[in-house]
C-alpha cells in the first residue's frame, strides 16, 4: 500500500511533521494503514486501536522503515509516497487472543 511518507516518518520517529493535516493522525485516516499491514484485524474501539498502533503498527514501521529516524523533516515531502507492505494477518481479534500470534509476529519483524 502507498502511504505518505511523511505519515510513516511520523510513526517512526514520534516527531510531528507539519505537512500532515489532523485527518492524516486520527483513528479513521490511519486504519487503512493498519488494515493494509494486518489484514483481517479487528479492534473495538478507540483504547483498542491505540493498542495496535503502539504494540503492533509502530513497532513494525520502525522494524521496516528504520532509516527513517535518520531523514531530516525537509526530506519526508509532502506528497510523497512509501509502499508499506503487510506483516501479518489477523483472523479478526487473533492477534489477542491467539497466544501463537504474537510470537509470528516478532518472528515477521526480523524479516
Amino acid at each position: 500500500m502507498q502511504v505518505k511518507k511523511a505519515v510513516v516518518w511520523w510513526l517512526v520517529r514520534g516527531e510531528d511533521h507539519p505537512s500532515l493535516a489532523e485527518g492524516d493522525k486520527n483513528a479513521q485516516g490511519l486504519d487503512p494503514l493498519i488494515k493494509a499491514m494486518f489484514p483481517g484485524i479487528d479492534y473495538y474501539s478507540i483504547t483498542g486501536f491505540s493498542q495496535v498502533m503502539h504494540e503492533l503498527v509502530i513497532p513494525a514501521l520502525r522494524a521496516r522503515h528504520g532509516e527513517l529516524r535518520r531523514v531530516a523533516t525537509r526530506d519526508a515531502r509532502p506528497g510523497e509516497m512509501i509502499e508499506v507492505a503487510e506483516v501479518l494477518p489477523s483472523v479478526g481479534y487473533q492477534w489477542q487472543d491467539d497466544p501463537a500470534w504474537m510470537p509470528r509476529f516478532r518472528q515477521a519483524l526480523q524479516h
